[in-house]
Formats: C-alpha cells, sequence, structure tokens
C-alpha cells in the first residue's frame, strides 16, 4: 500500500512537470545519481530474477530515457571529483554494475558503447579465473529451470523433492550447505550442477558453454579495459568478513587479480550492498578513495564517500520511479532502505567465519 502511494505521487510530480522543474533546480545539479545494475538478460534471467537482471531492451529504453532528459551521464572518478568541488553539470548520472557477469561484455558494453555512456563495473575475481558458472546463482536458476518437478537425489535427501518454490528453497539450502561441508572447490561445485542438471534433464554442457552466469575472463577484461570501461573493486570472492583481517585481505586478493591484468582499481562496491560500521575506515587504509552501497539516494557533496548511495535499477522499479530518480523528485519522498549494516567481529575471530554459507554469497 506504502508502495501504491509512492508510485502515484511520484507519477503525479511527473505529470505535473514538477519533477522536470526539480531536475533543473540547483538542488538537483549538485547531486549525483549512481545507478545499480547486475545483469541484462536477452534470454529467461529477467524471468528467473528479475531483482538481478533487466531484458536488454528494457536497458536500451533507460539509456534512451536518460537522453532524452537531458542527462550528463559521467565516469565514476570524474562524478566524484565534480562533486566534491562543486562542478557538477546537470542532471549527473554515473551508471555502474556488480559483479561482472559475462553478459557485461557481451550485452550491456556494446550498448553503452552504442549511446555513448561509461560505466564502471565492480569485479569480483575468483570466478574470473575459473571460467565456470558461479555456483550459487546457477544453483538457483537451474532449480528453477526444474520448476514443479520432481528431484530425486538419494544421495542427498531421503525422498524425491518437489520443486516448487518451498521445495527449490530447500534444495538451495541443502547443497549449498553440502558443498559447504564437503570444502568443495570451484571445479567440484561446476560437477555438482553438472549431477543436478543431469537429473533435472537440463542441458549443462550448453549451459556452460554459453557462459549465462560464469563472468568475464581476461581476454575480455582486457578488452573492456582498452575500449574505454572503467572496473573496479568488488572483493575477490564476493563477500566483505566482518573482521578487519579477513576484509582487507578479500581487497588485496581483488586488487592484485587486477593488477595483473595491467589495471589500478581504486575505488570499491560492496557485495550485496552490505556495509559494517568498520568498513570505511579499513577501506580509508587500504588507499580506496570511494566504495559504493546499495541505499536510495542522490549523493551529496557532504556525502560519506565510501558509502554513497546507490539506487538499484530493478524490478520492481518502473518507469515513473526510474524518471523521478533522474530528475531528483524521489529522493524528496521518505522511504524505508538504508544500508544494510553488519557489526564486526575481532581480528582473531577463527578463519572458518571466511567460508559460512550465505544465501548471499557467490
Amino acid at each position: 500500500m506504502l508502495r501504491r502511494i509512492r508510485v502515484g505521487l511520484l507519477a503525479a510530480a511527473n505529470a505535473s512537470g514538477l519533477s522536470r522543474l526539480i531536475g533543473a533546480s540547483g538542488w538537483r545539479q549538485n547531486r549525483l545519481l549512481i545507478l545499480c545494475y547486475h545483469g541484462i538478460s536477452d534470454s529467461d534471467l529477467h524471468q528467473w530474477n528479475p531483482s538481478m537482471f533487466m531484458y536488454a531492451e528494457e536497458f536500451r529504453r533507460r539509456l534512451q530515457l536518460l537522453r532524452d532528459a537531458k542527462c550528463h551521464v559521467l565516469g565514476l572518478g570524474e562524478a566524484l571529483t565534480r562533486l566534491e568541488n562543486g562542478t557538477l553539470p546537470p542532471r549527473s548520472v554515473v551508471l555502474t554494475f556488480d559483479d561482472g557477469f559475462a553478459d557485461f561484455h557481451r550485452l550491456a558494453w556494446p550498448i553503452l558503447r552504442e549511446f555513448g555512456c561509461p560505466a564502471t563495473l565492480y569485479l569480483t575475481t575468483y570466478y574470473m579465473l575459473r571460467n565456470v558458472p558461479v555456483f550459487d546463482p546457477a544453483l538457483d536458476y537451474l532449480l528453477w529451470t526444474g520448476r514443479n518437478r520432481q528431484l530425486d537425489w538419494p544421495e542427498i535427501v531421503a525422498q524425491p523433492v518437489s520443486l516448487d518454490p518451498a521445495g527449490r528453497e530447500l534444495m538451495r539450502k541443502v547443497l549449498q550447505i553440502h558443498a559447504w561441508k564437503m570444502k568443495l572447490t570451484a571445479a567440484e561445485k561446476d560437477g555438482l550442477l553438472e549431477n543436478l542438471a543431469t537429473r533435472l534433464g537440463f542441458d549443462y554442457d550448453a549451459f556452460r558453454q554459453s557462459r549465462v552466469l560464469s563472468l568475464i575472463n581476461e581476454d575480455e577484461v582486457r578488452q573492456l579495459a582498452a575500449t574505454g570501461a572503467d572496473l573496479q573493486l568488488h572483493t575477490h570472492r564476493h563477500r566483505n568478513p566482518a573482521h578487519q583481517n579477513g576484509f582487507s585481505r578479500e581487497i588485496v586478493d581483488n586488487r592484485d587479480c587486477m593488477a595483473a591484468l595491467g589495471l589500478h582499481p581504486e575505488h570499491f562496491g560492496y557485495p550485496n550492498g552490505v556495509r559494517g560500521t568498520r568498513d570505511p575506515q579499513w577501506l580509508r587504509e587500504l588507499g580506496i578513495k570511494s566504495a559504493a552501497a546499495c541505499h536510495a539516494g542522490l549523493a551529496a557533496p557532504d556525502s560519506d564517500f565510501h558509502s554513497l548511495p546507490r539506487v538499484v535499477d530493478c524490478f520492481p522499479l518502473g518507469e515513473t520511479e526510474f524518471l523521478a530518480w533522474v530528475y531528483g523528485s524521489a529522493a524528496m519522498l521518505p522511504r524505508r532502505g538504508k544500508t544494510k549494516l553488519r557489526e564486526p567481529v575481532p581480528d582473531e575471530a577463527d578463519e572458518e567465519l571466511l567460508s559460512v554459507p550465505r544465501a548471499i554469497n557467490r
């Protein structure tokens, strides 16, 4: 109900011209909209998980809306410098992508270049080096493709499981915990996924070769960098441990992998938007210039540059809300979303904490 009221108010602001007036104001010019995307789909990924994947034509439509609104789409580094010194052009926007799925190279980057838009890719590197589907999202996707079928896997579960929504959630947790307890490597997890696919009658070889839910590889990283993409840090294993030693290791491993490819990243995107209370300080100690979270808002000159707001552009965000964020009227209404915080643990915490399975981990 509250969401319906909010969308109605924003639709009225857009239709009346109020949003455009706000978009032309000095208040909006002094603020930066950072948009967050994860993946672009030309198959069924946007049907499986619309909160992560946007259909390619819808993404092209978003860029057209930015062009029609006469937005200035800036690179991240330039935008933050100009935000800090008060020289942003009207309706400044930064486009960011998280994770580094292969579809960024195949689909998103060509569309971005078509519109002449710079973009930042926050890249996680563990699976980049392994060229197999990322375990957690691939597991969830395979279970979804087998929806409402029976999964018979006596070595894993005693009785066949019907893959309705509850059954899929059960099997996702069971298989994640199994992989964790058995300390499976990425290659062994890939074998587990192949076994699951076989039981579901799914062509896993074709899936693997399509590189759906795989990350960009090293050659694609070089190609993207050579054609102007901005590649930045997103942790090595897509997790930010709650103690400083583990957290710093994630950043250093991530940075080292990218440095080996000739990159020199200095900005960071929090995996899943989750930030610890001390993470900004730890990032400063590592020489990181900025960090983007996932709480909706516009960045202002006095914002914490190590906890920058981003608007995650995915379902259920529709065109009405998207335009209201572009112009700034959406930032003037109260909203529930805030940065997800977690408390740190002592530095001497057991290293096993780095391996505890969580649904959000990749």
